[in-house]
């Protein structure tokens, strides 16, 4: 009984052989598969850009309750609820013959007064929305609040309608609100109100971070980086040798960037597929171009 479970015991070592044997012969196919598996692409011109990108609401410019400057008692209220009126138009008249006008152009969303009514200095008359000239309100972190101004022009994409309108920077506000440690700071972005656009729709902005127009660029996926994250390309020298091409980088979009030197337009570049290089390793015929 002892002899014949030696006996099966020494089956192991075999099998952990065949097992190694295994491993060994995958990897170096994979090896192989490296060697031969290089894509080419090349360096080309082409305009890359970045942006800062914020959401919000719109909600309009003026949105305003007119309050009585003096003492009145109302004899006759020119408008209704709902009516659109423009800047002097006469909302009511006082028993005196005081004449009360709109101080701003709008709908008239809520009306508070009417005939035989008494004003006191500071009551309110009429809530007037102005929805022809709408904004999108967005917090700004303190890191991106120094790239915006007064006037500085931005795309809002309006999800409801996918609609693209240009917009530009009204207002920034001074003081900051907190949260998460970062302060956050008030922008406006007022645009043009057209029929289909409604207040309280949601809106993305984006605004122009960086631009680099005509320049040398490659897909990012090309680009290896070695242990001291410095960017580099495989060049051919010959027909058995890859080299490594060290190389500058500008802007960058997320899918392409600026090649500031090391390469020449229209010059070919090597990448393995899947990225496979990088885990096993060069093949042989790789060197590093600075050695």
């Amino acid at each position: 009984m002892n002899q014949g479970r030696r006996k099966k015991k020494k089956k192991w070592p075999w099998i952990l052989l065949l097992l190694v044997a295994a491993a060994i012969f995958t990897f170096l196919q994979l090896r192989g598969t490296v060697r031969q598996g290089y894509k080419e692409a090349q360096a080309a011109q082409r305009d890359i850009a970045t942006y800062y990108t914020f959401s919000g609401n719109l909600t309009p410019v003026l949105d305003e309750i007119q309050t009585s400057k003096e003492q009145l008692k109302v004899k006759e209220v020119y408008v209704a609820q709902g009516d659109l009126v423009r800047e002097n138009d006469p909302l009511l008249r006082a028993t005196d013959g005081t004449r009360v006008t709109a101080r701003s152009p709008g709908t008239l969303e809520t009306l508070f007064v009417e005939a035989d009514d008494t004003l006191q200095p500071g009551g309110q008359i009429a809530r007037i929305v102005d929805y022809d000239r709408l904004e999108v309100s967005v917090d700004v972190d303190e890191y991106d609040i120094g790239a915006l101004k007064i006037g500085k022009q931005g795309e809002v994409y309006i999800n409801a309608l996918d609609l693209k309108v240009p917009g530009s920077v009204r207002e920034i506000a001074r003081e900051a609100t907190l949260s998460g440690g970062v302060s956050f700071y008030g922008v406006k972005l007022q645009i043009s109100a057209e029929d289909n656009i409604r207040s309280g729709m949601s809106a993305e902005v984006k605004i122009l971070k960086e631009e680099a127009k005509g320049v040398l660029s490659l897909n990012l996926n090309v680009i290896s980086f070695d242990d001291d994250n410095n960017p580099y390309v495989l060049v051919r020298e010959n027909e058995k040798d890859m080299v490594r091409r060290y190389i500058v980088t500008g802007v960058s979009d997320g899918v392409y960037v600026q090649i500031i030197s090391g390469l020449q337009e229209n010059e070919t570049v090597y990448y393995a597929d899947m990225d496979m290089m990088r885990f096993f390793g060069p093949p042989s015929s790789f060197r590093s171009g600075r050695e």
